[in-house]
């Protein structure tokens, strides 16, 4: 039956990827995929009759050797010589959670620099943790648009003694 599925999947993949409606399939936090699914992408990237289809996925490398079956399908990727292309995405500079801050408070930057200061501190640059951390800041009020001055203030002493959770999960609640 599974074998059935992805030759289905692989004809209907066939059949509706064309020149002007190319397909693009991003899945993201690969390393949370199931055995199965990543057979199925697999079939789906090696098929060489499937023209015009591009597969796009993204996963945490410091979660990759949890997981032993995507380590087993970037493997059988290299095995087939499929062309692959690897991008690691690190951390922002501290410049460039300063330029972040102040685009997205509307301020300059040397106006906001001390507070870009602690949201770097507590982030390390990583993007996802910076917006996440401010998204926080704003739901706890810490960080507020006042309408009498026009500009957003935030509590510097209080964002500064906020931990900040590991987990993205968590964070991310």
């Amino acid at each position: 039956a599974q074998n059935r599925f992805k030759f289905i999947f692989q004809m209907f993949v066939r059949a509706i990827s064309t020149p002007s409606h190319p397909i693009i399939l991003f899945l993201d936090d690969l390393q949370w995929a199931d055995e199965l699914s990543l057979q199925l992408i697999s079939a789906l990237v090696a098929d060489m009759e499937i023209n015009h289809f591009l597969f796009i996925a993204s996963y945490r490398d410091n979660e990759i050797h949890n997981t032993p079956s995507l380590v087993a399908f970037l493997e059988e990727l290299k095995r087939k010589d499929i062309t692959t292309t690897d991008i690691n995405v690190g951390c922002i500079s501290r410049r460039d959670v300063s330029e972040l801050i102040s685009d997205t408070i509307n301020l300059p930057q040397h106006l906001t620099k001390s507070f870009s200061d602690i949201i770097y501190k507590k982030t390390g640059g990583n993007a996802l943790f910076v917006t996440q951390f401010l998204q926080s800041l704003w739901d706890e009020e810490l960080l507020v648009y006042s309408l009498e001055c026009n500009v957003w203030e935030w509590d510097e002493g209080a964002s500064d003694a906020k931990e900040i959770l590991d987990d993205v999960g968590v964070l991310m609640a």
